[in-house]
Parts: C-alpha cells; sequence; structure tokens
C-alpha cells in the first residue's frame, strides 16, 4: 500500500489575495513534479485537498496528470488540523494523493512512519511530494522529491 503526501505549490501573499492562490513560481513548482510523477509513470485513484485555494489549485494540476483529474476536498488537511483526527477517518486505500499544507503534512508523515507527529522527519518544500509505503504492516520513505531536483 502506498498514499503521497504533497505540499501545495507557493502561494502569492494574503497581502496580495486573500484566498492565497498559487503564485507563478508555485504553477511551475507543482507542473514540474507532476510532470516528473508522469513521466515516472505513477497514477493515483484520486487526489484529496484541503479546501484552500492554494491546495485545490495543486491538487488539479498533479490530477491533470497522474489520476484523469479526478480530485475531492476533506476536511482534517488544512495547517494546524489534528493529526490523530484525520488518521482516524483515513481513507486505507491505495494510491490516493494528499495534498496539503505546512505544518500539517510534515506532521502527519512523523505520525504515519513513527507514532509520533512532533518528530520532525522531513522537510517538504513547496510542490514537494513524499511517497509512503506499507509493507508488513509497517510505514516507510519509498521516495521524497522536490521541484528543484
Amino acid at each position: 500500500m502506498a498514499i503521497y503526501l504533497a505540499r501545495h505549490g507557493d502561494a502569492v501573499s494574503a497581502e496580495k489575495n486573500l484566498k492565497r492562490p498559487l503564485s507563478l513560481e508555485g504553477i511551475s513548482e507543482v507542473e514540474k513534479m507532476s510532470l516528473l510523477l508522469e513521466t515516472m509513470g505513477l497514477k493515483v485513484d484520486k487526489v484529496i485537498h484541503s479546501g484552500k485555494k492554494r491546495a485545490e489549485e495543486s491538487a488539479e494540476i498533479f490530477s491533470k496528470k497522474i489520476c484523469d483529474g479526478k480530485i475531492s476536498k476533506s476536511k482534517g488537511l488544512d495547517p494546524n488540523d489534528d493529526i490523530k483526527d484525520f488518521w482516524k477517518k483515513f481513507e486505507s486505500e491505495d494510491n490516493i494523493m494528499y495534498v496539503g499544507h505546512l505544518p500539517f503534512m510534515e506532521r502527519l508523515a512523523s505520525f504515519i512512519l513513527t507514532g509520533d507527529e512532533n518528530g520532525a522527519l522531513l522537510k517538504i518544500k513547496t510542490g514537494g511530494v513524499v511517497c509512503l509505503e506499507r509493507s508488513d504492516d509497517r510505514w516507510h520513505i519509498k521516495w521524497m522529491f522536490s521541484p528543484d531536483l
């Protein structure tokens, strides 16, 4: 079983736009990453995002390359949401990408891998994606990429 945790691309400041859509740099970051994933042959069943504009736009870009545009919104993926509440309702289906925010995505990865959300195991750059794989009832990092590769 594998899941993919993605951080949205760079967003414009709240001073410029309260909804904080992706900046031009953010669009470029996510397009680069989605092209890399497509080139790898990655396909996911769906892309789930937090509902915030920058995550939704990132999810749309990713989904065009890796899952035929199938996206949906989910509560529980906002920056400071409770990790344990999200994990209780976690969709344990294989091949799902979750698009969210810091610090949530890094805390979620730490929790999945160690049971401690404060473990600070990794840093996910804007537009970055980490693949977590489960085998023999244990999770591990299969790979992690950022747009500046």
